[in-house]
């Protein structure tokens, strides 16, 4: 019984030594399977766009490798769930304070696929980084579906039994702001941000009536989105003067009721509230109210205007420039505050600089020339109304008798503008000044000169129409093309051309598709790349299982089963007789044997001669074997209950792998839904893709449609000047044909009646 037991110990002992290797291969083989097989779900999910995600046994039974985040998100509370997503939210805040506008909508949208943290301040957050980085489309179709956000997030969290300032405590300030400076945005005013900003984009689109209703659904708003308001309400509204009817909760409500007759006021006035007053004057002239208006634009010349700080929202939904949004992060930290203070010092003189030019032109309106010339005299050069500014300041110089001032200011204007309408009749004004002023030769000279300018515009307009015809959009309109950024003939009437609103908006349009094109095709990569790897997985599986076919995992299993219960019997033997000798070692066990080999040979010779000698020596030996197998009989028992342990853990996980690799046998059932879900990403990218190529073709169409009746209208202006101008060198010639026949006195009148006809062609 102890031999049987001691060769069992030993047995058992180089069987497990085998297991382990065993297992450790099963091991490091099938985590790398189901690992891959998570990966490929998680890149499916976000490579199929809208496809929805439905569980399977597959991902069950692999939940050991699931995301720690997303398991402890599951099983959280409300509480720690809303403190999730808040966190989430400030990795996406994170990466916009860093500049990176990109990274932050696509940590967003990230956020609401994997995790599903989409709150109505997350929401919000993403209109503003599309408005960023140019989507407007995509940020009022964000901002349409706001109001429905707030109030799911506020009935999930109604139900959930969460505070509104619970869900809410995101900061949304200037990192470098002080704690007192910063404060929660309540959900009410969450929604008024929204209406603002959505208003405001359905401006810029030209839907004013949307703009209108939603201005409308505002009712009552603090004094800090007064001026805002206001604003958007007059451009909704443009040109018909319509009262706000929100009220306007706080004490600067009052400060939009401009004192006209307190010459000495000294308040500083914000931008916005310059813009309100701007407004204003522009409707007063609408309707000859030119009393009015040149009081509040002789008083928003003169006022202070005040350094205004800009919220973080404000911020958020400013279209940065290309340069910003693609320029170095470090470079884009060290010059942001100084770029930002000279911006709005340009802002505040461009405002004055209008105002000016607004009471100069309504001076011209009124025939006082003299006010007009005066007004601007002191006009500043650098200014974004230079040239609206030059013109009338030449031609209220022309009409007070200033014609040194005149010629040189119309002469400047026609070589500095020569694409500009302003330019082109500066050239006739300048004509007809010379003929009036001049000799009759030099006038000819001069109108030759117009009528060279306006051939010279006309066939640069057929250049630009054919290039426009030739070249593709995306090449055309892209900002670092060298046709939008050198100040050549052909981005100049590119530059004109987008003045217009509608094919401006159409132009973003064509430049959204183009992003939109690009994220596509490298969706269509990664889907792709998923589905070599799940073939790649296919393969693997298969290979593993040939391997694993191979291994008897049902004898393995039950040697184990064996080798357990015969350690248990022993050790509990073991422990029940206090028995020593059954953990004796092979040298020990020998011992063993040959002591009771002499007892039998004792007992044999016993009564045939004197053993009693022998008898004491023997029981000598075996006293000091029973004492050495004494002492060594805990550890041994220790050592025996730590391989029963080891035993039982590798039949264990015997039992487990033989488990797994019957499911991993099924290839056709594990694979079947990643495959299913790649082939509908991959039907869902091509549909998608095939659409947005139409709306493609279609915007490009529109935009030829467009710039072919800019074209047009250029084209007709610079025909009507030419035949102008050709009207007016043959009636020159005339006279100068009449000269040479006549006496200098009789041709006089004649003079003085082709210049009243030039008058009147202009």
């Amino acid at each position: 019984m102890i031999s049987s037991s001691s060769l069992s110990v030993v047995s058992s002992l180089v069987l497990v030594s085998s297991l382990a290797r065993v297992s450790r291969s099963l091991k490091s083989a099938l985590p790398r399977f189901i690992v891959t097989s998570c990966l490929i779900c998680s890149l499916s999910v976000n490579a199929a766009l809208s496809i929805s995600d439905q569980p399977n046994t597959a991902q069950a039974d692999n939940a050991e490798v699931a995301s720690t985040i997303a398991t402890e998100s599951a099983v959280a509370t409300p509480e720690q769930q809303a403190s999730f997503r808040n966190k989430l939210y400030r990795q996406a805040l994170y990466y916009y304070f860093e500049g990176d506008y990109n990274a932050a909508l696509r940590q967003v949208a990230f956020n609401r696929q994997r995790f599903e943290a989409d709150t109505a301040k997350s929401h919000l957050f993403e209109a503003g980084l599309q408005v960023s980085i140019g989507l407007h489309h995509q940020a009022t179709q964000t901002l349409a579906t706001f109001e429905q956000a707030l109030i799911d997030q506020q009935a999930k969290d109604k139900l959930a039994g969460i505070s509104p300032q619970s869900t809410d405590s995101i900061i949304d300030d200037k990192p470098n702001e002080t704690n007192s400076a910063k404060s929660n945005t309540s959900a009410a005013e969450l929604k008024l941000i929204a209406l603002l900003q959505l208003s405001e984009q359905q401006i810029e689109q030209g839907k004013l009536t949307a703009a209108q209703r939603t201005l409308g659904k505002i009712n009552q708003l603090p004094a800090s989105y007064a001026e805002q308001y206001l604003i958007l309400n007059q451009l909704a509204h443009w040109p018909v003067i319509y009262t706000a009817t929100a009220n306007i909760i706080g004490e600067a409500s009052s400060k939009f009721a401009v004192n006209l007759d307190d010459e000495a006021e000294t308040i500083g006035y914000s931008s916005l509230s310059a813009y309100v007053m701007l407004n204003q004057a522009l409707q007063m002239i609408e309707v000859s109210d030119f009393q009015g208006a040149e009081q509040l634009l002789t008083r928003l010349k003169n006022i202070r205007l005040a350094q205004t700080e800009t919220s973080f929202w404000q911020d958020l939904f400013t279209e940065k420039s290309p340069q910003s949004v693609n320029s170095d992060v470090i470079n884009n930290q060290a010059g942001s505050s100084e770029d930002s203070a000279n911006d709005k010092m340009l802002q505040q003189q461009a405002i004055k600089d209008y105002a000016q030019l607004l009471l100069a032109q309504m001076y011209v309106k009124q025939t006082q020339y003299q006010a007009a010339f005066d007004q601007l005299k002191d006009f500043p050069q650098l200014s974004p109304y230079t040239e609206s500014a030059l013109f009338l300041f030449a031609f209220s110089a022309q009409q007070v008798n200033q014609y040194t001032t005149s010629t040189a200011l119309l002469d400047l204007l026609t070589r500095q503008y020569p694409h500009s309408q302003l330019g082109w009749q500066s050239a006739l004004l300048l004509s007809a000044q010379i003929k009036q002023q001049n000799t009759l030769a030099e006038s000819l000279t001069s109108y030759q000169q117009a009528e060279q300018l306006y051939l010279q515009q006309l066939a640069d307009l057929e250049r630009f129409q054919k290039d426009i015809k030739q070249h593709k959009f995306v090449s055309i309109f892209d900002n670092q093309n060298p046709l939008t950024t050198q100040n050549d003939s052909q981005s100049l009437w590119l530059q004109k051309a987008l003045k217009n609103p509608e094919l401006k908006n159409d132009v973003d349009t064509l430049t959204e598709l183009t992003l939109l094109k690009q994220n596509l095709f490298e969706q269509q990569q990664k889907n792709a790349w998923i589905k070599e790897t799940i073939e790649l997985n296919k393969r693997r599986q298969t290979r593993i299982i040939k391997q694993q076919k191979q291994t008897p995992y049902a004898e393995l299993i039950q040697q184990l089963t064996l080798q357990q219960q015969q350690l248990s019997i022993t050790i509990a033997e073991a422990e029940q007789q206090q028995n020593a000798r059954i953990f004796a070692n092979e040298a020990e066990q020998d011992w063993l044997n040959r002591v009771n080999q002499s007892h039998q040979i004792i007992a044999v010779v016993n009564g045939q001669r004197n053993t009693e000698d022998y008898q004491q020596r023997l029981a000598r030996v075996e006293a000091v074997l029973d004492w050495k197998l004494q002492q060594q009989f805990p550890q041994r028992l220790w050592q025996h209950k730590k391989l029963l342990k080891e035993v039982e853990q590798q039949l264990i996980i015997a039992t487990k792998q033989q488990q797994r690799f019957a499911l991993l046998a099924n290839a056709q059932q594990q694979t079947n839904p990643f495959e299913q879900r790649q082939v509908q990403a991959e039907l869902a990218l091509t549909k998608v893709t095939k659409n947005i190529a139409q709306l493609t073709t279609a915007t490009e169409q529109k935009i030829q449609q467009k710039i072919a009746v800019f074209v047009s209208q250029q084209q007709s202006q610079l025909q009507q000047l030419l035949l102008i101008s050709r009207h007016e060198m043959a009636a020159v010639l005339e006279q100068m044909s009449q000269m040479d026949s006549v006496p200098m006195a009789s041709s006089a009148p004649k003079a003085t009646t082709s210049l009243v006809n030039t008058k009147e062609g202009l």
